[in-house]
């Protein structure tokens, strides 16, 4: 399986040569937030993950419960993006903390609709991508995928589920967050922790019982079961 981090800051300081030397494949960075916040620690974070090696990819939270607001958020992602090496991409963070969708009353063609105006807005920056070929990966609970992001024209974008009670997921995913507390090397605080698949497919979710909460890069490990000759 190959593992990535999401990295916020939350998770304090990062030493991303360490990250790298656990065997992670890569990292997606906090970017932005609603339609002016651009997260402090986002291009010294993504300039030492690129440096060391990892594969970097982008995310934004969403605050919108608009569809004005929603423009406006996917063109500051979008700006804050642009020209930026992002192999493992763009990805739009819609979780109840953030849009509190219930309490707004939107239904899932609303939630279809945010979406699509984002994409749209965000692709305007040398990222056609992300609308014209639906490359932009939705992050939600397996709540929100199944209210607010279930219309059949959402299923062309690529899911990252949290899904950290590992529950069962009838639909594809092309990565699944795991865990809220893993313990990675290099990393100052508990962070998330992510499996990124091949393809976007149906994934039996019991695979990830064993998932590694704890990564130690190799040298580390080595040392943690030495023990001296005298």
């Amino acid at each position: 399986m190959n593992y990535v981090l999401d990295i916020s800051g939350h998770n304090g300081a990062v030493d991303f040569e360490k990250v790298k030397a656990t065997g992670m494949e890569g990292v997606m960075l906090k970017c932005t937030e609603g339609d002016s916040y651009l997260a402090p620690k986002f291009l010294p974070n993504y300039e030492k993950a690129l440096a060391a090696g990892l594969k970097v990819g982008a995310y934004h939270f969403m605050r919108a419960d608009k569809l004005s607001e929603a423009a406006k958020e996917g063109s500051w992602f979008g700006q804050c993006c642009e020209g930026l090496n992002l192999e493992l991409g763009l990805a739009l963070d819609i979780e109840h903390e953030g849009v509190h969708w219930d309490s707004a009353g939107l239904s899932a063609v609303d939630g279809c609709n945010m979406v699509h105006r984002f994409a749209q807005n965000a692709a305007k920056y040398g990222r056609e991508e992300l609308f014209k070929e639906k490359k932009l990966w939705l992050y939600a609970s397996k709540d929100y995928f199944s209210r607010f992001l279930c219309e059949s024209e959402l299923e062309a974008y690529p899911k990252w589920l949290a899904n950290p009670d590992k529950l069962n997921f009838e639909r594809p995913v092309a990565m699944v967050q795991y865990s809220w507390n893993g313990q990675v090397e290099g990393v100052e605080k508990p962070v998330d922790l992510n499996v990124l698949l091949d393809k976007s497919e149906r994934f039996d979710m019991s695979l990830l019982k064993d998932a590694p909460e704890l990564l130690l890069s190799v040298q580390s490990s080595i040392a943690s079961i030495s023990t001296p000759l005298f």
